[in-house]
């Protein structure tokens, strides 16, 4: 087992896609954060599998999608909120490739440097829409974002 180190953590802008705002945050093993050709594969996937409409009386349209530039392989994970729910789908390419597949139901779910973002958009969430459900502040919680440096 290799010790834990941190990963540089960042936001990498919100984009409209398939009628939702998504919020994108890149981590990175090594080097810089994911650069445009992973946003843009990441983006795609996130188009074509975001639920229509985007809005309904369980969702507000804001989701978020990590880009990860592991050791191992190029990891996307796309989630959204109905509620106090979150749904995710998970997606893999070989690394220095865009090549994005999903990855099946019984495969992992996220490492512990994707669940540090993940338990920040939770407390986001929380701060930002559950906490303020006739007024939730979709603004601020897709500015709310995580920066993690790496030591």
């Amino acid at each position: 087992m290799i010790p834990y180190r941190p990963r540089v953590t960042g936001p990498l802008g919100v984009r409209a896609l398939a009628g939702w705002q998504v919020k994108i945050i890149g981590i990175t093993a090594g080097g810089d954060l994911p650069g445009d050709p992973e946003i843009e594969a990441a983006c795609r996937i996130a188009d074509g599998w975001l639920p229509a409409p985007a809005r309904s009386p369980a969702r507000h349209g804001v989701a978020f999608l990590i880009v990860h530039r592991g050791e191992e392989a190029l990891w996307v994970q796309l989630a959204w909120w109905e509620l106090d729910i979150l749904h995710q789908r998970l997606f893999r390419a070989p690394l220095g490739t865009v090549d994005l597949r999903r990855v099946p139901p019984d495969g992992p779910a996220a490492c512990v440097w994707e669940l540090l973002v993940i338990d920040h958009e939770r407390r986001a969430w929380i701060a930002h829409a559950l906490r303020r459900p006739d007024d939730p502040d979709l603004k601020a919680y897709l500015t709310d974002t995580l920066r993690v440096e790496a030591h």
